[in-house]
């Protein structure tokens, strides 16, 4: 009698149990959407494609970091900062200036995306040769429709000696 209460107990749970789907609207489908973008703008960078890295902000687009130095402490439209990287980067040698996405952290809720960027970027330094170096870029995305483009970058550069530093 005991092992039918049991079974009957334990069928009882079974049925009336069910995991329940906590996901933001929309996160599952749309990660993707955003990992694109973000890769394609860590690919049109490296490329010192300007325009390719201009169409995937939203018209107000703002950058902050030390990409561009008076940028640190505020904001600059992503139309200057490009002007300076393409000033700064333009007549680099080829090879001295990559951009690699070593890690993304993604998070969603409704019609905004927000995204820890890990790079790894080797940056001309004049004589001396390229320099690489880890930084980390927070990224605000914004869907309008069905279209999803970066509204800022904020980014600093991982400090030296840190334990994301040593591999």
């Amino acid at each position: 009698m005991r092992r039918l209460l049991f079974a009957a107990v334990c069928l009882s749970s079974a049925v009336g149990c069910r995991i329940e789907d906590h996901t933001p609207q929309g996160s599952r489908l749309d990660e993707g959407a955003v990992a694109a973008i973000v890769n394609e703008y860590a690919r049109a960078l490296s490329a010192r494609d300007w325009s390719g890295v201009r169409s995937l902000f939203w018209r107000d687009g703002v950058y902050s970091g030390p990409m561009v130095p008076r940028s640190v402490g505020h904001t600059v439209p992503i139309d200057t900062a490009l002007q300076r990287f393409a000033f700064a980067l333009d007549g680099a040698p080829p090879g001295s200036f990559d951009v690699r996405v070593l890690r993304i952290d993604f998070r969603q809720d409704g019609d905004l995306a927000s995204v820890w960027l890990t790079l790894r970027r080797r940056t001309p330094l004049g004589d001396a040769g390229p320099m690489e170096r880890d930084w980390v870029e927070h990224l605000v995305l914004r869907r309008i429709g069905s279209n999803w483009r970066i509204l800022s970058v904020a980014g600093s550069a991982v400090p030296r000696g840190s334990p994301r530093e040593q591999h």
